[in-house]
């Protein structure tokens, strides 16, 4: 019997965190909405018969007929190609908020050699930018003018990659990246998403560290945080519509429900002193047992009351909508309804 002798990428603590983490709590992390199901599973909302075993190790759809554990679920429904990538994943979601604290100024915080799997790399960027432009632009309605200087930035491109899809037909991708960098300005974090306006797909590169997270820099003693990059961008956006210097303070996303990122920034920016926590106003989330659950919301409740031990300034902004993206697509929708444009810049 042939075998393979292909060394695996991670050591066997890792893959034990693996297949520990709970696939419910993997889905919720990356956007699915969960809903009552039976005794023993709970139903992915919108997706036919995709259910989840509510003691976290597997999931069943009866729409496919697909079923299996943790890493093939993020292989069959977050876009990951291989086994490596989908571990690559879950491990990165397991991570959050192992960060040790010690004070106040975080000054015990141990973040070398935390991801001892590889070393993100960008994927190829596409010879025009204009198809992302015009997708954050248009599509999200983000600011143009914010959103070239962020391409400018090199924190925002538009990737190109030629590669086999899972039935190893050659296939081209292109995607909108959000980008996280270094001190040393060496890029660390890489969220990539589907451009279009119905599209799904979203990940992270293979070896993104996520506690260096996309970030808008400014030159107050705020920051607001964010659970995604576009959401930070829309903030600063509907600043910009009615006048307000969107360049005052600093901005940080985290890539999901996670404060590693904003905990990093803060080391790297000790003038912060006041946090406005910015998390999704999730009014459908719900729990495996099918109680309501606003993710978002609560995990803002929880940050107010660990940064605000710390001796930060917290406050708590809660978008109208699910998210900022969400309100500034409102915005701009009750502007094209009414012709209102009095106070706004475009």
């Amino acid at each position: 019997m042939k075998t393979d002798s292909r060394v695996m990428p991670f050591t066997e603590e890792q893959m034990r965190q693996v297949y520990s983490t709970s696939i419910i709590d993997l889905a919720v992390e990356n956007g699915f909405e969960i809903e009552k199901g039976d005794r023993q599973t709970v139903h992915v909302k919108n997706s036919g018969g995709l259910y989840l075993f509510k003691h976290g190790r597997g999931f069943n759809c009866f729409t496919t007929e697909k079923h299996g554990d943790i890493v093939d679920f993020a292989m069959e429904y977050l876009g990951q190609g291989s086994k490596t990538e989908a571990i690559a994943l879950i491990l990165g979601c397991e991570a959050y908020g192992k960060t040790a604290i010690s004070g106040s100024d975080f000054a015990g915080t141990n973040y070398a050699g935390t991801d001892p799997r590889g070393e993100m790399e960008l994927p190829p960027r596409a010879p025009s930018q204009q198809q992302a432009f015009n997708y954050l632009v248009q599509t999200r309605g983000l600011d143009d003018e914010i959103v070239a200087e962020l391409i400018g930035q090199g924190k925002i491109f538009q990737s190109k990659e030629i590669k086999a899809d899972k039935n190893g037909v050659m296939r081209t991708y292109q995607n909108c990246c959000f980008v996280g960098f270094d001190d040393q300005g060496r890029a660390r974090y890489c969220s990539m998403r589907a451009m279009g306006a119905k599209a799904t797909f979203k990940q992270d590169r293979l070896y993104s560290d996520k506690t260096y997270g996309f970030t808008m820099a400014g030159r107050s003693r705020r920051v607001y945080e964010f659970e995604a990059a576009i959401d930070a961008i829309s903030h600063a956006s509907l600043c910009a519509l009615y006048g307000i210097d969107w360049r005052k303070d600093h901005r940080v996303a985290e890539g999901c429900l996670s404060d590693k990122a904003l905990r990093r920034y803060l080391q790297g920016h000790p003038e912060i002193r006041e946090i406005v926590f910015c998390y999704d106003n999730d009014v459908d989330g719900r729990l495996p047992d099918g109680t309501t659950h606003n993710h978002g919301q609560e995990r803002a409740a929880k940050a107010m009351r660990e940064f605000g031990a710390l001796g930060y300034v917290v406050y708590v902004q809660t978008p109208r909508g699910k998210d900022f993206n969400c309100d500034l697509r409102a915005v701009w929708e009750e502007v094209a309804r009414e012709g209102v444009t009095e106070g706004m810049e475009r």
